[in-house]
């Protein structure tokens, strides 16, 4: 297994562990930073050493590698992932809570996002750009309304 497979076998664990417990909040999300982080190193480390000592060329000590690296990322993962309460994944799997249906739907909803550029126009209310500011554009109605009714006024004072 190469670096860059390892790379997407982490980004690949990282995904699947906050769509399957989505319970988490920001000490979660800088966990997710600091252990993909650190598990980068550790690929690089992996790739460095592979290279070094020719571990690449023994197809079975590669995969024994791999095996540990992919065992030891979930461990990580499973048993130091912060949940509210204290908890961590390992710890409610071992109280038989395990993830339901309504968590991964959770978790997927909450790692996906909203692009609504088809049904956004310049005439809709949801639109940020163009919407009221503190009345603005019924200001300017009522000030050209004043103003027409003062050139009709002095239009009729010139006649």
């Amino acid at each position: 297994m190469t670096g860059w497979q390892r790379f997407f076998m982490l980004l690949a664990c990282c995904v699947i562990v906050m769509i399957l417990w989505p319970q988490y909040d920001g000490a979660g999300l800088t966990f997710m930073l600091m252990a993909g982080l650190l598990w980068t190193c550790v690929i690089i480390m992996l790739s460095v050493l592979s290279g070094i000592f020719g571990i690449y060329k023994f197809e079975f000590l590669n995969r024994f590698v791999s095996i540990l690296y992919l065992g030891a990322l979930l461990a990580s993962l499973l048993f130091y992932f912060p949940l509210p309460g204290g908890e961590t994944p390992a710890s409610r799997m071992q109280k038989g809570k395990w993830p339901t249906q309504e968590d991964v739907k959770k978790g997927m909803k909450r790692l996906t996002f909203n692009f609504d550029f088809v049904h956004r126009n310049v005439h809709r209310d949801a639109n940020y750009i163009n919407q009221k500011i503190d009345n603005a554009s019924d200001a300017v109605g009522e000030l050209k309304k004043s103003a027409k009714k003062t050139k009709e006024a002095l239009d009729n004072l010139v006649e």
